[in-house]
Formats: structure tokens, sequence, C-alpha cells
């Protein structure tokens, strides 16, 4: 295969490219550079013949379970009636029903799970107004509303949110708040942020009992600026990176969104009046009731803790440097600190 303006692209990421697209069928010519993969996957770029796709590499998700998972919910979006693009996977020639594969990475001699997906267009959506986050939940709301009529035949792999205690053995609550007392080396430099959480996990935890009678659905799970698209007049267009999909709280969807805000920088006013709009548009789209809206400020710290666990578990396994899981406890501290002077006001904004 012959390689086009693809001199940004390292040796192992040629020959990656090289031998999965091969694997997809495409033969001819090709020209590819990095896409903006996140923490989890890393993303490629392609065009073959006029026609660009997303190449996808799975960074964390070596479970084919997941990703199988995952493309059953892509599939069954595609056949529903949602308004919104979402990523569609490229099946591969000789199994109509696959659409990932694995592949050995040069570099670590680790197996990784690869997909092809056509590509969308559209950009990440900057929010440069409040009432931008209007657009952000009406979508959130739209995508909640289908995906609680979904039939999915696969079991989901990943465990709610609040069944937190589950989802990272490396880093259990108990292990968490055995770090928030004696930070390792790799942690000191926020053992200040760990001696303030350790006095609030213990209740965030107590909080999340009762929470499995609330009203359940299929979620996306981590919806932000970074997972949908936009259009040429800022309208949200697209939702991506469905990879975390699973059962969960209906009001999740909501929450997550409200967490990724909170540590933005922003004004108060500006930030009080994005929340507003946040609430609003997901609201025009799903009724919730009074005992969903009243768990919603747990919620908001329970997504920061989630993804706090998350990268602790990274850091031990190897997969990320120190500072990713520093900036992330210090952001759960900012999210704590920031909720003991405004949830009565939060409280307010819900009702």
């Amino acid at each position: 295969m012959h390689i086009i303006n693809s001199a940004s692209l390292n040796d192992s990421e040629q020959e990656l490219l090289s031998t999965v697209l091969s694997l997809y069928g495409f033969t001819s010519n090709w020209k590819a550079h990095r896409g903006r993969g996140g923490m989890n996957n890393s993303t490629f770029i392609v065009e073959i013949n006029q026609e660009c796709y997303v190449l996808r590499q799975y960074e964390t998700h070596n479970d084919p379970m997941k990703i199988a998972f995952e493309h059953e919910v892509l599939s069954a979006l595609s056949r529903s009636e949602f308004e919104l693009d979402v990523p569609a996977p490229v099946n591969l020639p000789d199994n109509k029903d696959a659409t990932f594969l694995s592949v050995q990475d040069q570099l670590t001699g680790h197996t990784k799970i690869v997909t092809l997906f056509h590509y969308r267009e559209g950009h990440n959506p900057v929010w440069n107004t409040p009432d931008q986050l209007i657009g952000l939940g009406r979508a959130a709301g739209m995508l909640s509303s289908v995906m609680a009529c979904l039939s999915i035949s696969l079991p989901p792999v990943y465990p709610p949110y609040y069944q937190i205690q589950e989802a990272y053995p490396l880093c259990s609550p108990d292990t968490l708040l055995q770090l928030c007392t004696s930070p390792p080396d790799t942690l000191m430099e926020c053992a200040d942020d760990l001696q303030k959480l350790k006095v609030v996990l213990p209740d965030l935890f107590d909080t999340l009992r009762g929470m499995e009678f609330l009203p359940h659905q299929l979620v996306h799970g981590d919806l932000n600026a970074s997972n949908v698209l936009a259009d040429s007049q800022d309208t949200i267009c697209a939702i991506l990176d469905f990879e975390f999909a699973t059962w969960d709280l209906r009001v999740m969807e909501l929450a997550v969104p409200m967490s990724d805000l909170l540590t933005m920088d922003k004004e108060q006013a500006w930030m009080w009046e994005a929340l507003e709009g946040l609430i609003q548009g997901f609201r025009e789209q799903v009724s919730l009731e009074p005992e969903e809206l009243n768990v919603i400020p747990a919620l908001i710290l329970l997504r920061s803790l989630d993804v706090v666990m998350h990268f602790i578990s990274r850091l031990f396994e190897g997969i990320d440097e120190p500072e990713v899981a520093v900036q992330q406890i210090r952001k759960l501290r900012e999210r704590v600190d920031w909720m003991k002077g405004n949830e009565k006001r939060l409280r307010e904004l819900l009702v």
C-alpha cells in the first residue's frame, strides 16, 4: 500500500494503519493524520478515494464485550428516530457482523482493539455564551428519550455510577481513603487536596445507598463538549464516544455535563446561567421525578469521584503520569468546595 502525506505519523502508526486498512479491504492509496483522541483512545483521520474515516485505537478498553456493547448501542440508535448523528462503524468485509478487530501494538506488544468509523462533519463546541448550554441539555434530553426505548440484547459491562465500589478494583473506596490518609510520593503534589477529601468522601459514599430504586435506563454516561459535534452554525449535530454506555440512573445523563461545567474558568454569573440553560434544555425533553432532582448534587460529585478513581487506577497500571490523576483530584476538591457554598442555590434552581 502506498502511503501519501503521512509524514507526521511515526513508523509504528504507519504500520498500524496499513495493517488495519488492509483488513478492512482498503488497498488503494490513503493519507492520514493524527486526530484529537481522548485519554482513553487514539484516533487517526484517514482519507481513501475522497472518503474520510476515523480510525480509533482503544487504549484502555481491551475487553471485546465492552466494544461489542458500544457498537450494538450505535447500531440500535442508527435504526431509531434519533435526530442527531452518531458514530457509524465500518463492517469488516469477511464478516459483515464484525465492526472491530484486535491488533498488536508494535511499541508495547500489547493487543489493542481497533475500529474504523465513517467520518462525521463538525467541530467540538466552545462554550462562549451560557445560552449555548441549552443546546447541550436539549441534545442530552433527546438522546435520553431515545435510549430509554432501545432494545439491546447484550448485557452492559460497566456498572452504574453509584456502584462505584465495583468499578475500580485497583482503587476501591477503602484504597482511596487510605491514599487520602497517606498519599504515595506520586500524589504528594495534591496531598492537601486529598486530606480535605478524606473528610467528605465517607458521607459521599453513604449518599449512594438507595439509588438503585430511582428510574434507570440505558445512558451515554459521558456527555460533554469533547463528545459532541456542532455544525457551522454551532448547533449540536452529533453525539460521539459511546464507549461508557451502560444501564444507569436516568438523571445521570444530566448530572454528568453539570459536573463538567463546574471547573470551567468562568464568572459565577455565567456559570449559573449555563447551569440553568443546561437544565432547561434537558427538561424540555425529559420529565424528571422529584427524587431524581434531589440526588443531582450528590451525582455531580460522584461523576468527578468516578473520574478520580478511573485515573488513579490508570496511574497504578502505569498508563498515565501522576499529573493526570493530580489534576482530577484537584477538580474533585474544587467541586466539593463549590457544592458546600452553592448547594442550596443549586437545589432552588433544580426545583
